[in-house]
């Protein structure tokens, strides 16, 4: 991650000072989402939402948002042990994609 927290990709090149602000809509959706996982709110829905607020704020529409388990890749309904949250949007000319771990030992560590 660069130092304002957005991931590290060759794509970034393609963003101007106003997209870059906007594309670290991506990396805080991915922090609303631990947030709301570390305090104690398990349901899918209750965590994509956080995530999404976060991007319409700024207004990013994701090409997707999805929780998943990160052994096979199937959706899940809560976070219960590990979940995998992964993000793509389109910010300006750059197809930006995120993702990060939660729950268990990811809610207690910077992810």
């Amino acid at each position: 991650r660069d130092d304002d927290g957005l991931a590290l990709s060759s794509r970034n090149a393609f963003l101007g000072p106003e997209e870059r602000e906007r594309a670290l809509a991506l990396s805080r959706a991915l922090r609303a989402a631990h947030d709301e996982v570390a305090a104690g709110h398990r349901d899918a829905e209750a965590v994509l939402t956080a995530a999404r607020q976060e991007l319409a704020a700024r207004g990013v529409e994701p090409e997707y948002l999805e929780l998943r388990s990160p052994d096979d890749l199937a959706p899940v309904a809560r976070v219960n042990g590990r979940a995998l949250l992964a993000v793509a949007a389109r910010v300006g000319r750059a197809r930006l994609i995120d993702n990060t771990i939660l729950g268990d030992e990811a809610t207690r560590g910077d992810s």
